[in-house]
């Protein structure tokens, strides 16, 4: 509120905000909740996943970096996944994963290109944005698929990245998952 509404509204007697609300170390908000998409009990962030999915063999060859499908890596981001609110629900879950592997069927059985598949899989993370702000996953699965696609589209091969590492990577999640996840759509 500009410098002149505030006084105006402070010399009439009306109580008026700060502008910069004190905030607890607890959370994001003024009152440590983290507002109404906080990390409330997430405790810390999963650690990063290395920027690329591949890490070349002793013959040169791209294999699929371990931590990619490791439990020990994903299952904190899966119990990030679960303790935000709203918690992802497995239904959430198989939406975003069951697209991807329609792509995926389009690219290995219909021998699609990926010039044809890329923009549905670039799309993903529209998707994930619109989920998260009607309230139906939580900001880390947002992030995940932001991610990821972003990993995909700049590997220099993204057809591969997305097959080779991409899809085992997600199944891994999903897999990893299925003990900690909600039941739901």
């Amino acid at each position: 509120m500009p410098g002149s509404m505030r006084d105006a509204f402070t010399k009439a007697g009306v109580a008026v905000p700060p502008k910069n609300p004190p905030r607890s170390p607890g959370g994001s908000g003024p009152r440590g909740r983290g507002g109404r998409r906080g990390r409330r009990g997430a405790g810390p962030a999963p650690s990063k996943l290395p920027h690329s999915y591949f890490v070349s063999d002793s013959e040169g060859y791209p294999c699929l970096q371990t931590d990619f499908v490791a439990r020990d890596r994903l299952t904190p981001i899966v119990t990030s996944l679960v303790r935000q609110r709203p918690g992802l629900t497995t239904g959430q879950m198989r939406r975003f994963f069951n697209h991807c592997r329609e792509l995926e069927r389009q690219l290995k059985v219909e021998g699609r290109s990926w010039e044809r598949v890329s923009a549905k899989f670039a799309g993903t993370s529209a998707h994930a944005h619109n989920a998260l702000a009607a309230g139906k996953i939580p900001a880390s699965f947002r992030n995940f698929i932001d991610e990821n696609v972003k990993r995909v589209v700049e590997a220099d091969n993204p057809k591969d990245a997305f097959l080779r590492g991409f899809m085992p990577h997600f199944e891994a999640l999903v897999g990893f998952g299925a003990q900690h996840l909600k039941k739901g759509d």
